[in-house]
């Protein structure tokens, strides 16, 4: 499911409690309003509120540190890239199409994660490994001519490998989903917590608006948190500056 939909359900379950508890709240026997009951609603639910913050925000945190990884990820295959593109300046001009290849290379990546509003038509890869092999062949390909573009094609190959293990352990940590039943159990507690604010709050229209701005601020969290775990696709993505900007610099 996507974020923006897990997100509506686990804000449809709190309010389906809420409106259920409300409705339910005047019916209920005399003696389910007495000072002992509400008492022990109220540890209850601050029991719950605290198990939602700490689930909460142990998550906002992991899922920072995913985004957070995957830009600096980004930053350092930008490098890669620059560094590749400066040793095959180095090598000479017989290198010129492999410069070419990985520059079409990484315009169809960018294109892909950060595609133009504008664009129709664009000459995707089929897929970062395969493209990865190309611009490898191309690389071995080349028949150096002194000593000097032996060291240059050597260290060209280890500079590919750099940016492809990168690449690789870049998409590896971002196939991390979080657990279903982790949402399960916190959307389920979500139903229990805002079930027992029901029975507390005044039955009055400003306590039912601040009970459903919590809800709506409960799954914008779980919603930023699903966003944050996948920032190469979604609504929030990494920024994708160090990459254009080496594209601009194989582009030269």
């Amino acid at each position: 499911m996507s974020p923006a939909f897990t997100a509506f359900l686990i804000m449809i379950s709190s309010c389906t409690s809420l409106i259920l508890t409300l409705w339910l709240r005047p019916r209920l026997p005399v003696h389910h309003e007495e000072a002992e009951t509400r008492d022990l609603i109220k540890t209850a639910t601050g029991m719950l509120a605290t198990l939602v913050a700490l689930i909460l925000g142990l998550l906002v945190s992991s899922a920072k540190g995913t985004f957070d990884t995957a830009s600096s990820e980004l930053t350092q295959s930008g490098a890669h890239i620059i560094n590749l593109n400066r040793t095959l300046v180095d090598y000479g001009p017989e290198a010129q199409p492999v410069r070419a290849l990985l520059q079409s290379n990484l315009a169809s990546v960018i294109e892909r994660i950060w595609p133009e509003p504008q664009s129709k038509t664009v000459p995707f890869a089929k897929d970062d490994a395969s493209a990865t092999r190309a611009v490898a062949e191309a690389i071995r390909q080349l028949q150096p001519q002194d000593d000097t573009q032996k060291l240059l094609k050597t260290k060209a190959e280890s500079q590919l490998n750099a940016l492809a293990d990168g690449r690789w352990l870049l998409f590896e940590q971002m196939e991390n989903p979080l657990p279903p039943m982790l949402l399960l159990v916190l959307g389920f507690w979500l139903f229990l917590l805002f079930m027992g604010l029901g029975l507390l709050a005044p039955r009055n229209a400003t306590s039912v608006l601040a009970l459903f701005t919590c809800i709506l601020s409960m799954s914008a969290a779980v919603f930023l948190i699903l966003e944050l775990n996948h920032p190469l696709d979604g609504l929030i993505k990494v920024s994708s500056g160090p990459l254009r900007a080496a594209l601009v610099v194989v582009s030269r």
